[in-house]
């Protein structure tokens, strides 16, 4: 594992108490609290009497977890919450160690890591879960394809390649995150969160993938102030799929909607041809992919193409392919695309 592990320990305590006095005209799914005797996180569960809390920096204030007994667990909740005597019923307490670490390899011969195994990173700003889909998402259509004969097995190399660089910069971010938010010192005056923190708009939606399952164009990536917090949609080859509200057989939707069962090659107005390409090869390799032509200007220049051009996405919602304008040969050219993701050229 490449980073840092157990780097702070944290209590998590379920109850049952009524919080609704304090709560209801200001609901939220955190609720953090500081004082000179606590520092820790009300977690909504039901917003009104089933909550968590959250305790952190557990030893600037002189506890461990050992000392949690349900008794001071009590204690701390009233003191959170500073109502001496609020009504508290302690479901249950588990205590737990952040780590902020990343697998070295996400695969050796035929067992890949995915989620918890491959990277634990602390849960400020909630990326553990999402993080671990992504990786799934990203395996299994490449895992499909190979046992279905249209992939060479090298195409799974590439899960290593696009996934575990993005998820050693979540994990520092998170890392950074949660020392921002005091979690790791050891001292009771805490700065507060850094801006960034609940803010990662650009890390969440800018991963780019650079790996042999990609075919790059040469374009640049688009500049961004913060790439932490700021997101610029792009349709350069590695990048998600961009959001556009597009008219389709009348009615409207979202490219986000259209892409992520199998292949999918977007085309402008005048890509006719790339439609006819596309049908052709999905008939000839039993390939899952399918085309559609979006006649709308705002798609055109959001996937920075002319009114001719195509864009292959990937089926875990990246694009693998573009061509900014039609080709003398569509057809070729679609099929040395897709081989070149695939890895099935000689």
């Amino acid at each position: 594992m490449l980073g840092r592990a157990d780097v702070y320990e944290s209590v998590n305590i379920a109850f049952n108490a009524d919080l609704t006095p304090w709560t209801a005209h200001r609901p939220a799914t955190l609720y953090f609290v500081e004082n000179g005797q606590i520092r820790g996180s009300f977690l909504t569960i039901n917003a009104r009497d089933r909550w968590g809390f959250l305790i952190s920096a557990m030893g600037a204030f002189g506890y461990t977890a050992d000392d949690i007994t349900p008794e001071r667990a009590t204690g701390i909740i009233r003191l959170a919450a500073g109502v001496p005597d609020l009504d508290v019923k302690i479901l249950g307490i588990a205590p737990w160690t952040a780590s902020a670490h990343v697998a070295e390899q996400y695969r050796h011969g035929r067992i890949f890591l995915a989620g918890d195994a491959a990277h634990e990173m602390p849960p400020t700003g909630g990326f553990g879960l999402n993080t671990g889909v992504q990786d799934v998402h990203n395996l299994v259509w490449k895992l499909g394809a190979v046992l279905k004969g249209l992939a060479s097995p090298s195409l799974l190399d590439t899960y290593h390649d696009e996934r575990q660089p993005v998820a050693r910069a979540i994990t520092e971010q998170s890392l950074i995150n949660a020392t921002s938010m005091g979690r790791l010192e050891q001292t009771r005056k805490n700065a507060g969160a850094r801006s960034e923190y609940l803010n990662e708009q650009g890390m969440i939606f800018g991963a780019v993938y650079a790996s042999r399952a990609v075919v790059p164009d040469g374009a640049e990536a688009p500049l961004a102030a913060n790439p932490i917090t700021e997101y610029v949609p792009s349709a350069r080859p590695g990048a998600r799929a961009p959001h556009v509200f597009v008219q389709h057989e009348g009615q409207q939707l979202s490219t986000i909607d259209i892409v992520g069962k199998g292949f999918v090659l977007l085309t402008a107005g005048g890509g006719r041809s790339w439609v006819e390409a596309a049908s052709d090869l999905a008939g000839d390799d039993a390939l899952p992919l399918r085309a559609l032509s979006i006649n709308d200007g705002a798609f055109a220049s959001a996937y920075e193409i002319d009114t001719s051009g195509a864009v292959l996405v990937r089926p875990d919602g990246h694009i693998g392919w573009r061509s900014r304008s039609i080709t003398h040969d569509p057809s070729g050219a679609l099929r040395d695309a897709i081989s070149m993701i695939l890895h099935t050229g000689n």
